[in-house]
């Protein structure tokens, strides 16, 4: 029976409008109505974690910047796990070398380095080569909320006393991605996945989806086999991997689908609340034999 339901956020709850659709946000709440708790576990800072899923009538646990913390329903935050400094100092000297800027998460928001006088610009740039082909309202939202909580500054000692939790880099094509995750490769203790076509995210090796679900078991005493979780994108398959109740969105690719142990529809057909639907079915069927 599952008492856990573990989804991703984008390209997996949210539709390709980047909303919940009406479908998934009722599906969600009866999960609630049902006994089944709802965790979403994403690559998104806690903030936009909770921007995302404002329309569900649900405050859950969820698992926020990949796994690198996880809050309880009351937004408190119970796991840190942070890069280290010597990682940190490491990644920025390699990006230096690719003309490359990240984003970096921190406890206290986002930080960007950039010197000029035009940031949301700068900002604006970023975001079309991680939406390109993206619709102009959404792009205007998506600016709009990217640029909540961010921070500048001029360069990497002023931040190197934070908790830095994750770094998002923008890579220029798909090249320049391959070339730059090789070029990490040599960093010791990190894990290095991506969310979209352009970008890698880099956390702690501890940092990751599926380690954070299993320290939330661990907490709240769920068993593997009544967790389900579900997702689309790289930065999901250390989830996928590790529970049997595994499903790769219907649009995912190969590589995601592979990790998983079954496929659900996409998110612009409900995926996630015909899923919701069969687990109330199969749970119901489970009660009663």
């Amino acid at each position: 029976m599952i008492r856990l339901f573990v989804s991703d956020l984008d390209g997996t709850l949210l539709n390709e409008d980047h909303v919940v659709s009406k479908e998934n946000i009722k599906a969600v709440e009866m999960l609630r109505h049902h006994g089944v708790s709802f965790m979403p576990a994403s690559g998104r800072d806690y903030l936009a974690l909770q921007q995302a899923i404002e329309p569900i009538d649900v405050r859950p646990k969820c698992i926020a910047l990949n796994g690198a913390q996880f809050y309880d329903n009351q937004g408190n935050c119970l796991v840190v796990n942070p890069l280290e400094r010597d990682a940190i100092v490491e990644i920025q000297a390699i990006l230096d070398t690719f003309g490359l800027s990240p984003d970096y998460y921190a406890t206290e928001g986002r930080y960007a380095f950039y010197e000029g006088d035009d940031f949301i610009g700068y900002v604006r740039e970023r975001i079309l080569r991680l939406f390109h082909g993206e619709k102009q309202e959404n792009l205007d939202e998506i600016i709009k909320n990217f640029t909540k909580d961010y921070h500048v500054e001029s360069n990497l000692t002023n931040i190197l006393d934070l908790e830095i939790l994750k770094l998002e880099i923008i890579c220029t094509d798909a090249q320049n991605k391959i070339d730059v995750q090789k070029a990490l490769e040599v960093v010791q203790g990190i894990t290095v996945t991506s969310s979209h076509e352009l970008n890698l995210e880099v956390n702690a090796l501890a940092a990751t989806k599926g380690h954070a679900i299993q320290q939330v078991c661990d907490v709240y005493g769920y068993k593997p086999e009544e967790v389900l979780v579900v997702g689309d994108g790289l930065n999901d398959i250390s989830m996928l991997e590790k529970f049997e109740n595994s499903y790769a969105m219907g649009q995912a690719s190969q590589t995601v689908k592979n990790a998983a142990n079954y496929v659900a529809l996409s998110n612009e057909e409900d995926g996630i609340a015909k899923l919701i639907y069969k687990v109330l079915e199969d749970n119901e069927k489970e009660a009663n034999q």
